[in-house]
């Protein structure tokens, strides 16, 4: 039976301010494709805002990733119409679009916003390999232009942040009507996973290994905790709010709209280990509250027909930050529960893969941005491959 899977989805962001403004700007994003189908759709985004947005068209074409070849383009419609109106904190899907889609095509699709627009709301990568946006300023959705428009001048936050990112605005997902038995695959979690080192590692390998039988969708938020809600710290902008609500919270609502993942990957307590110190809050949670926090969201997945792996925290001290050694001893503690754990199908232990030999509250050198807290592409691959041997091993059944 044909089913709608996504071959990409983001989670959109809540900045709680106008994060970027478009006038006159094409957006161009080119999304992996790894599924097989003859329709696809997209979900466009305007959560979190209290005004209607206008997109004057939308285009989708394909590119053969062997071949080169690029299909013609062909308009997208939203019940009926080129002209896409969003309503108000609104996130539809389009009317479908007939492609005959392989899984060597990826997706490309361009945005043009000829009015002023400003969104609260986007979708944001590291990485930038399992996808990638440029902007243009001008009508290009009928051209391949050269050149881009400056991030600054269209999201001042996003190109002032230390970590190199991508960002995607009015769009959060592409999917594709399948007849295949296609693996849905989505990784939950915080900055290490949103940033997509880890997750784009893997994604990679297992679109390698299994073409048109596997989708990996991303379901991370930076700065998220599974217990708690976003702290509110004075002066910082949106006061928080693009940490999001609770990972308990927001689980069902970030992985399951649209479609069931079949396996879930959860990676989440670092912030709940560090925020609650760093931001003076009154209560800081115990190791326990932190694990309890994540046994339901693993009662969650496993309501929804999911199996379920848990990963432990990669360390992050010896940077001499007062907040490491107290967090340190909560990381230690939630880590000792879930190896405990008999809830999930598997431990993945993070933990003992990027530790250092001679200092296990150190990740090893070479493996971290420079802030021993996030995994780089040396640590991403490293990650993903110990993934790949616990779930998906070569001499096992396959996917």
């Amino acid at each position: 039976m044909s089913k709608w899977i996504p071959a990409w989805r983001s989670v959109p962001i809540d900045y709680n301010y106008e994060v970027a403004t478009f006038e006159n700007i094409t957006q161009n994003c080119l999304m992996i494709n790894n599924l097989r189908g003859e329709q696809m759709r997209i979900r466009f985004n305007n959560l979190y805002s209290n005004s209607p947005i206008a997109i004057d068209y939308v285009t989708v074409s394909l590119s053969n990733r062997v071949t080169g070849r690029r299909s013609t383009r062909q308009t997208v419609t939203l019940d009926g119409e080129e002209t896409i109106w969003l309503c108000a904190n609104s996130q539809p899907y389009s009317d479908p679009v007939p492609m005959e889609i392989t899984p060597e095509d990826d997706i490309l699709v361009s945005m043009y916003f000829r009015r002023k627009t400003a969104f609260r709301s986007v979708c944001v990568t590291s990485a930038a390999l399992s996808w990638q946006s440029t902007h243009l300023t001008g009508d290009f959705h009928e051209t391949d232009a050269l050149g881009y428009t400056f991030k600054s001048q269209l999201a001042p936050t996003l190109a002032s942040d230390p970590y190199p990112n991508q960002f995607a605005a009015g769009i959060c997902e592409v999917a594709v009507l399948t007849d295949d038995d296609v693996r849905l695959i989505a990784m939950f979690g915080d900055s290490i996973t949103h940033m997509s080192y880890f997750s784009d590692s893997l994604l990679t390998e297992l679109y390698r290994r299994f073409p048109g039988k596997c989708s990996v969708i991303n379901g991370g938020i930076s700065g998220n905790r599974i217990q708690k809600s976003h702290p509110c710290p004075q002066g910082f902008p949106g006061e928080g709010h693009q940490f999001g609500i609770a990972g308990k919270n927001r689980f069902l609502r970030d992985l399951y709209d649209g479609a069931s993942p079949d396996v879930v990957l959860i990676l989440e307590g670092v912030n709940d280990c560090i925020h609650s110190i760093v931001f003076g809050e009154p209560e800081i949670p115990t190791a326990q509250d932190i694990y309890e926090a994540l046994a339901e969201v693993i009662g969650q997945a496993h309501g929804q027909g999911s199996k379920v792996w848990v990963c432990t925290i990669p360390p992050f001290g010896g940077f001499g930050e007062f907040w490491r050694p107290q967090a340190e001893v909560l990381r230690c503690r939630y880590n000792e529960l879930i190896r405990s754990d008999s809830l999930a199908e598997g431990i993945v232990d993070l933990d003992a893969v990027l530790r250092d030999a001679d200092d296990s509250h150190r990740m090893q050198a070479g493996m971290h941005l420079g802030d021993g807290v996030h995994p780089n592409w040396h640590g991403g691959v490293k990650m993903a491959r110990v993934v790949l041997e616990k779930l998906f091993p070569l001499d096992g059944p396959g996917i």
